[in-house]
């Protein structure tokens, strides 16, 4: 499906943003799911929607992100001694309430997509996004059968839910604005 979602299919699609179903992400990411599987899915990304750095985190799926338009950098993460010191939150899906916490030293390194360009994430692996406003990503996922997911945070209390939630209609147009902005 990647590879038929064209630039300008894309772009027709965000010119009727308002009557498809998004989902809201709180740090700046809202998402259409275009398959009844959830095998892809459509983002446009806006950090200024975020209320502080994206969190680090996993995923339960494999995913491939392709650039549409715009600009992303992704920082893979990795335990180290000597790294940053992060709050790591623990939690099996879909409970997150449940979740424990403890510290852990992370450090990171980052990688800058641009468009045309794609990049790969595997379940496992610690990442955060940190894309230019505007930017629109298309994800292949493959589905993993993860029995814990991670977050990890700089700021205590600063717990962010991975839990969508309906897009607004304002939400929608200034998303969209930004993205059609970069065709």
């Amino acid at each position: 499906m990647i590879e038929t979602m064209s630039k300008p299919l894309v772009c027709a699609l965000l010119r009727h943003a308002e009557d498809l179903p998004w989902r809201m992400q709180d740090f700046g990411l809202m998402g259409l799911h275009l398959d009844d599987q959830r095998r892809y899915r459509l983002h446009l990304w806006d950090p200024s929607y975020s209320p502080g750095d994206p969190p680090i985190h996993d995923h339960p799926y494999d995913f491939t992100s392709t650039i549409v338009v715009g600009e992303l950098t992704n920082t893979r993460y990795e335990v180290d001694p000597t790294g940053e010191e992060f709050l790591r939150y623990h939690y099996t899906p879909p409970h997150e309430d449940q979740r424990r916490a403890d510290t852990v030293r992370l450090s990171g390194a980052a990688t800058t997509v641009a468009e045309g360009h794609r990049y790969r994430q595997l379940a496992h692996e610690l990442h955060a996004s940190w894309p230019q406003p505007g930017t629109v990503t298309m994800m292949e996922c493959q589905w993993v059968q993860a029995s814990e997911l991670t977050v990890c945070i700089r700021n205590r209390g600063s717990w962010r839910s991975g839990h969508g939630r309906a897009a607004t209609p304002e939400e929608i147009r200034s998303f969209a604005t930004k993205a059609l902005d970069r065709f």
